[in-house]
């Protein structure tokens, strides 16, 4: 019996729909070739964890591979060639909000709730999930935490990983798992919440997230200073020296120039201050400084860089070498590109021409540059036709990695491919 039938027959014809009859995809490029050539493959719609459970576990018996998605933005992130798809699992139909523990500023969610609800509804208690991801207006929380696509508020609240303090997801037989709680300071289930978040679903499918939240800010301001590369850096460097307490503090690369963007947030007096010392470490480097609308900056740095028409690439690089590695980008990619990189931790995106003629080699440049700085460069989005290994890893923890997949997916059918090393 073909995976459409069966699950027809298990969920009902409303939740099972041909890949063939899916409609556009929520991001232009996810209709990807990796899935052609399947005239069984169908996407799944469980509408609760039970219904989930169920279908995972007839794939497991039947030995389906599967691909979990949510809204199916990030669909083309991660492996180049998925192999061998038989059934693709949407979360998109669990997306409620199933707890909201106003006083200890926790949440539980369904993984198909989208993001912009999770946020709408937390707002209504002057509360918020502090990620600031791509595709912000679409993404699902499940879909945000199995790619850790977290954004530039990272400076101030750390990482997608460091908000998740708890999950449940179901396991590659169908079993239900759930570690961690509702509280802030919760030692059970650390480590496998941790193993989850940025995992490209290849150890399990999220249901539920628990998430830690904090009060929406009273006042929000942004602040751009602009000026040669070496005054730049020193800009940087200050700020990472000084105390000062952005929410954001980004470095700005495009074809236009390099600049530092600083977000600044909370009661008005506060925000002052910060803005004020800033503008102080400004001067001091000879910049220009300069308000932006804040909400709009933000959102359109987002969007470009989220273009379809974009190579998209994950960077890691030790924060004192972000400018030179704007001024290689600058050399190697003369226009049509732009780069957000956090001051702070040195991780950030790059958005290039995926139609440049040498394309390969300002990848192979840009990657051993991070290479050689304790760095790394992923390939996140780019086109079929790019014969370039997207992870580039090389680092020791492959076995580990591996290991760690045997033992959570002993057959190999959850994402199968789509991690590092092909995992």
């Amino acid at each position: 019996m073909s995976p459409d039938t069966t699950f027809q027959s298990l969920l009902g014809s409303g939740q099972v729909v041909p890949w063939s009859q899916v409609d556009a995809p929520q991001t232009e490029g996810t209709n990807d070739p990796r899935f052609e050539g399947t005239e069984d493959l169908c996407i799944i719609y469980p509408e609760s964890v039970e219904q989930l459970s169920a279908v995972v576990r007839t794939c497991y018996e039947r030995r389906w591979r599967m691909v979990s998605c949510g809204q199916r933005t990030k669909l083309h992130w991660g492996g180049s060639r998925l192999k061998d798809v038989d059934v693709v699992i949407s979360t998109a139909r669990l997306n409620r909000l199933l707890d909201h523990w106003i006083e200890d500023f926790t949440t539980r969610v369904e993984a198909g709730l989208g993001f912009a609800d999770l946020q709408s509804q937390l707002g209504l208690e002057n509360q918020f999930w502090p990620v600031d991801p791509l595709y912000g207006d679409r993404a699902t929380i499940g879909g945000i935490v199995a790619t850790a696509n977290g954004g530039s508020l990272r400076q101030r609240y750390g990482s997608v990983r460091d908000t998740v303090i708890g999950v449940q997801f179901v396991r590659y037989d169908g079993e239900v798992v759930k570690a961690g709680g509702r509280v802030v300071k919760n030692v059970a289930g650390y480590d496998l919440m941790k193993l989850m978040t940025g995992a490209y679903g290849s150890l399990g499918i999220l249901s539920q997230v628990n998430l830690r939240l904090y009060p929406v800010a009273a006042v929000s301001q942004t602040v751009v200073l602009s000026g040669a590369a070496d005054e730049i850096a020193e800009a940087a460097l200050q700020t990472r020296l000084q105390g000062i307490t952005p929410v954001a503090m980004d470095l700005i690369g495009a074809s236009n120039g390099m600049r530092l963007v600083g977000r600044f947030q909370g009661i008005a007096a506060g925000v002052d201050e910060q803005v004020e010392r800033f503008q102080a470490i400004a001067q001091a480097a000879g910049l220009e400084s300069s308000a932006v609308e804040d909400s709009t900056f933000w959102a359109s740095l987002a969007l470009q860089l989220a273009s379809p028409s974009k190579l998209l690439c994950k960077v890691g690089i030790l924060p004192t070498e972000l400018v030179p590695l704007l001024q290689l980008l600058a050399e190697v990619s003369a226009d049509n590109w732009l780069a957000r990189l956090h001051n702070a931790s040195g991780l950030g995106l790059i958005a290039l021409s995926a139609e440049a003629p040498n394309i390969i080699d300002i990848l192979n440049k840009v990657r051993s540059h991070c290479s050689n700085h304790k760095g790394y460069l992923t390939v996140l989005q780019a086109p079929n036709s790019l014969t370039f290994e997207p992870w580039g890893y090389t680092g020791n923890a492959l076995g580990m990695m591996k290991a760690i997949k045997q033992q959570f997916d002993p057959h190999d059918l959850l994402n199968s491919g789509r991690f590092v090393g092909g995992i």
